[in-house]
């Protein structure tokens, strides 16, 4: 059994826990007052549940990073594949920026629509560098398609002002 090499853990945590703060402070107070006032479509999961969905996506994050710092041995293929995972990361909190401090859910749903290049890209840079990595992706990619999208546009349709 392989060891697990702490000091690579800690960063990658570290990543994952700086980004959930920006994401968090991006927010603001859109979340408990403008966003609370919107009307839901029927089949938003109730708040708990995105966290929950957050920290999964957190995690996947973390052992995604992981892997690309221990597993990737081709130098560039950590740069290219480790970089376009922070972007994709780095978007995904200002996504939250975006949306909650300009109050908007068409600006929600275009950021969201926008997403799908760098998912798509980051998607086949993984498959490229590391399939494993590029599995876990996978099943944010589905959970983005079959979820995010079809949320975002019921909420922007629901509330399009």
């Amino acid at each position: 059994m392989e060891s697990i090499h702490l000091g690579t853990l800690a960063l990658v945590v570290g990543i994952c826990v700086v980004m959930a703060i920006l994401g968090s402070v991006l927010t603001g107070k859109g979340l408990t007052t403008w966003y609370a006032s919107l009307v839901k479509p029927w089949f938003q999961i109730p708040l708990w549940a995105f966290v929950g969905v957050g920290m999964v996506g957190y995690l996947m994050d973390a052992v995604i990073l992981y892997r690309l710092l221990i597993y990737v041995l081709s130098r560039d293929g950590q740069i290219v594949s480790i970089a376009a995972m922070l972007i994709l990361m780095l978007y995904n909190e200002l996504w939250n920026g975006a949306f909650f401090r300009l109050r908007s859910t068409l600006v929600g749903l275009v950021g969201v629509l926008a997403f799908l290049a760098p998912l798509t890209l980051v998607q086949i840079v993984l498959a490229v560098y590391d399939r494993p990595s590029a599995g876990i992706l996978l099943i944010y990619v589905l959970w983005y398609l079959l979820y995010d999208v079809p949320w975002i546009y019921a909420l922007w349709r629901l509330n399009p002002v």
